[in-house]
C-alpha cells in the first residue's frame, strides 16, 4: 500500500513539473498597437531569427511579430515582410512586426505595420526608433524584453518573453543549380504567360493570393490597362538572365535576382506557385 501511494505521488509530481516547465516556456506578451487613433490588444508573440540567407540590404534580424491572431511561422520566415502583411490582411489579423537586433545589443528598432483598422490596402507604414527596447534579452532559444514605439502614425507599447522559433534553409542553390530546380522554372513560366496575356497560364503559376491580387488589379484597371500592362512585364528570359541564388524553406521559396529583386514562391497542391 505504501508503494502505491509512493507511486501515485510521484506521478502527480512530475504532471506538476510538466505543467510548470510547460508554462514557463510558453510565449507571454502584454501589447497594444495604435493606429491613427484606435488602440488594439495584441495577445500573440512570434520571435524568430531571420539569416537574410537572401542577402537584403538590411542584413539578419530578429523578427518579433505581435499581433491579435497567429501569423504562420512559414509566412514569417519569408524574406521580406510583404508575405506576412498580405496574410494579415486577408485574415483579418492586425498586427506589427518589430525588427530589431538578433544579438541584442542594440536597442534601437524598426515598426512595420501588417494590418490595422483604416489601413489602406496596398499601403505601407514603417516607424524607426533609436530607443525602442529595453531589457532586451536574447539566447540561444529565447527572447525577452520590453518595446516602446510612439512616432506617428504607429504607437506600439510591448512586454514579452517567448521562445526563438526557427525556418530553416532546407535548400540553398547558386547559378545554374537554381535555374534548373522547379521553383526557378515555375517562375519563368509565370513570367511568360503574364507577359503573353496567357489567364490559363497565370492560373497554372501562380498562387491563390496572387490571382487575387491579379484580379484585383484587371477589376481595378479595366480590361485594356490590364493587358497592356502584362506586354510591360518582365519574362521568363529576364529570370534567366539575371538569377543569382534559390533559398528554400520548406514549402516556401525565394528566387533571388541581380539588382536585389527577390520572387517568392510556396508550395501549393503540390506544385510551386508565384506568390
Amino acid at each position: 500500500m505504501k508503494l502505491r501511494r509512493l507511486t501515485l505521488a510521484l506521478a502527480i509530481g512530475c504532471a506538476l513539473w510538466a505543467g510548470g516547465a510547460a508554462a514557463q516556456d510558453a510565449p507571454q506578451v502584454d501589447a497594444t498597437l495604435s493606429f491613427n487613433g484606435t488602440t488594439l490588444k495584441l495577445t500573440k508573440v512570434l520571435v524568430l531569427l531571420n539569416g537574410n540567407e537572401e542577402g537584403l540590404e538590411d542584413g539578419p534580424r530578429l523578427r518579433i511579430f505581435l499581433s491579435d491572431g497567429d501569423i504562420p511561422l512559414a509566412t514569417a520566415g519569408a524574406a521580406g515582410i510583404l508575405r506576412a502583411k498580405a496574410y494579415a490582411r486577408e485574415a483579418g489579423i492586425n498586427g506589427v512586426v518589430i525588427l530589431a537586433d538578433p544579438a541584442g545589443k542594440v536597442i534601437g528598432a524598426e515598426a512595420s505595420l501588417l494590418n490595422a483598422p483604416g489601413m489602406e490596402p496596398g499601403s505601407f507604414a514603417s516607424v524607426t526608433s533609436t530607443s525602442a527596447l529595453t531589457a532586451l534579452k536574447v539566447t540561444a532559444s529565447r527572447a525577452s524584453g520590453s518595446i516602446s514605439i510612439d512616432d506617428r502614425p504607429v504607437t506600439v507599447k510591448a512586454k514579452f518573453d517567448a521562445p526563438l522559433s526557427a525556418d530553416p534553409v532546407t535548400t540553398d542553390l547558386k547559378g545554374k543549380a537554381a535555374l534548373g530546380s522547379a521553383q526557378v522554372q515555375a517562375l519563368i513560366a509565370f513570367r511568360d504567360a503574364l507577359r503573353k496575356g496567357d489567364m490559363a497560364g497565370i492560373a497554372k503559376y501562380a498562387s491563390a493570393a496572387r490571382q487575387k491580387e491579379i484580379s484585383a488589379f484587371r477589376a481595378k484597371a479595366g480590361e485594356a490597362v490590364f493587358r497592356d500592362a502584362l506586354k510591360q512585364a518582365p519574362d521568363g528570359a529576364s529570370v534567366t538572365k539575371a538569377i543569382k541564388r534559390l533559398v528554400v524553406r520548406g514549402a516556401t521559396a525565394s528566387v533571388v535576382l541581380e539588382g536585389g529583386e527577390v520572387a517568392e514562391l510556396v508550395q501549393e497542391g503540390g506544385a510551386w506557385k508565384v506568390d
